[in-house]
């Protein structure tokens, strides 16, 4: 097959051919299926990657990643591909890869909203999630923001006027900045997105509501608010047809453990609850959280917080249907949301993080500077050619004279620039390589049987988890009741005189069970569900009879052993 660069945004046709490719190279490692045909004929692929010569599909522990909830948010569909890319060409080669399919399974859903992603990707426009009308059918009145000066970007315009806001930057005439409150006497501007105005009375000039406003990452049935309270939301829970069709996948998948879905920007790892303070939840999942949130940022160097602690500022009204809510809160699955990319970290802007106060402005011009001047030293072209247009005359058609520019958002601010996309993609495929691998792992330590009368043995077995997690995942799973226990039981031809043939065993823990700190403060320390379990049983059988034990979990897999009376 072709060697895939990621130096470029892949659009729907180079996405199809590379799974297409994929699936046909590597028949034993990946399955590639539609869930959802959009309302444009695109298919929202899903892929199932494991070595099924170890084992089928659902009896192994699984990780999901995901990207493009956002249809504007390429950079995270881009990188969940290229971890889909690294784990099958690398199988083989590469020791850890290797034993990560061999154990364990990744589902990775790159592309949840192919048709917005389409639009944005081949045309100027800026969307949420679809393109698809709503909350209205027509266009409201207003501007709409478009590509006037046809050059590929929409940017942003600036009318001069005695009683504008803003003022060109004494540092830098392409960045505005908001007019002081002593400033008189100066040329003054408003400035509004590049566009035209839908009902135009000749004088006001008001930003119309979007065309396109639905958000999938508002449609999930958790915490879900009609639209007067969470814009975007949809009609109902659920009401968008790529949404469910992921929900549809997560619960037809329950050996899921673990989530990352891909967003921008940001540059950090969020995690829930996003509706209640991190205080407010269970303390020993949050404790997980921030632990795999570590190795989020050894590999990424993306700080790693609470999304309602560290980013709301409005806490009453704080937005909601979020999926890593929904993973977290309905199915006790632990969810990162990954805001990939960060111009302003990138730029050297300042206390990024915890964005719990807006900024002065004066920090924003400030910042704005930085950010600039990056552009400027970093990026020499984008998709639409020069990123940052100086301000340009151009005669509007309803407006007269106006100056349009400013930068690419695109491509610099919203998604990282092609030439640092690869850079972008493949420490977060190095994160996720290690988060995949904090699934639990059955094994079966010990099976042995004893005679102890003519036809009559005592069986004995050892079971451990060795994995991270436990077996039960989060503590919110055992509130949910959500937490299915593991299953014991014995196949062959065999009487059970104690015990039981078939039964539950309970759940196990992981090492996540002790906290952190030094050694010498968990001495002792015991965990509410051990790491291993010694099972019992008293049968009658013949010599030479072999006897079968298989010990299985939704989350945990399948262990198996084998023993000859």
């Amino acid at each position: 097959m072709k060697e895939y660069k990621f130096d470029h945004y892949y659009v729907y046709e180079e996405l199809t051919e590379l799974l297409s490719e994929l699936s046909n190279e590597f028949p034993g490692l990946i399955k590639v299926n539609s869930i959802c045909t959009t309302l444009e004929n695109r298919e929202v692929w899903a892929c199932e990657i494991t070595n099924y010569a170890t084992g089928d599909v659902l009896d192994k522990p699984a990780y999901y990643v995901d990207g493009n909830h956002h249809a504007g948010e390429v950079t995270g569909s881009m990188a969940a591909i290229h971890l889909i890319y690294t784990l099958v060409t690398k199988y083989g080669n590469d020791e850890k890869i290797t034993a990560l399919l061999d154990n364990n399974a990744v589902y990775v859903i790159p592309r949840i909203s192919p048709d917005g992603a389409q639009t944005y990707l081949t045309s100027f426009e800026k969307l949420r999630s679809v393109n698809r009308p709503y909350p209205f059918e027509k266009k409201a009145p207003g501007l709409h923001p478009t590509d006037i000066d046809n050059d590929g970007v929409i940017r942003m315009m600036r009318i001069e006027s005695p009683n504008g806001v803003w003022k060109p930057s004494p540092k830098d005439s392409r960045i505005m900045i908001k007019r002081m409150p002593s400033d008189f006497g100066g040329k003054y501007y408003n400035v509004y997105p590049e566009g035209l105005i839908e009902g135009f009375d000749g004088v006001n000039i008001q930003e119309a509501e979007g065309k396109w406003g639905l958000d999938f990452n508002r449609n999930y049935p958790l915490g879900w608010f009609p639209e007067n309270r969470q814009p975007g939301a949809g009609k109902y829970p659920l009401s968008n047809p790529e949404n469910k069709a992921v929900a549809d996948f997560v619960i037809a998948h329950p050996n899921i453990c673990s989530a990352v879905t891909y967003h921008t920007s940001g540059g950090c790892y969020i995690y829930p609850p996003g509706t209640m303070p991190e205080k407010n939840a269970d303390q020993r999942d949050m404790r997980m959280f921030k632990e795999i949130g570590e190795m989020a940022t050894e590999e990424t160097g993306y700080g790693c917080f609470n999304i309602f602690d560290a980013f709301l500022t409005d806490t009453v009204n704080y937005s909601s249907g979020a999926f890593d809510d929904w993973m977290y809160s309905t199915q006790g699955v632990p969810t990162y949301t990954a805001e990939l990319w960060d111009l302003e970290i990138r730029a050297g802007v300042p206390n990024v993080y915890p964005r719990t106060t807006p900024k002065t402005d004066r920090q924003n011009e400030e910042d704005m500077h930085l950010v600039y001047k990056w552009i400027d030293e970093n990026v020499p072209m984008v998709k639409s050619g020069k990123p940052i247009k100086d301000w340009t005359e151009f005669n509007h058609p309803q407006l007269g004279k106006v100056e349009i520019g400013g930068m690419d958002f695109k491509y610099t601010w919203q998604n990282c620039p092609p030439g640092y996309l690869e850079q972008e993609v493949e420490k977060n495929t190095a994160f996720c390589l290690r988060m995949a691998q904090t699934c639990p792992r059955l094994v079966i330590d010990e099976f042995k049987s004893e005679k102890v009368g003519e036809g009559v043995y005592k069986l004995t077995a050892k079971v451990s988890n060795i994995g991270y997690l436990p077996t039960f995942v989060t503590n919110e799973a055992k509130r949910l009741k959500v937490d299915k226990p593991l299953s014991v039981e014995l196949v062959g031809d065999v009487n059970v005189v104690m015990g039981e043939k078939s039964g539950n065993l309970g759940h196990l823990e992981g090492f996540s069970g002790v906290k952190s700190g030094y050694y010498w403060d968990n001495i002792g320390t015991k965990a509410h569900d051990p790491f291993t379990k010694v099972v019992k049983w008293v049968v009658t059988a013949k010599d030479g009879d072999e006897i079968g034990l298989v010990v299985k979990g939704d989350k945990a897999g399948c262990a198996k052993a084998n023993i000859i009376l």
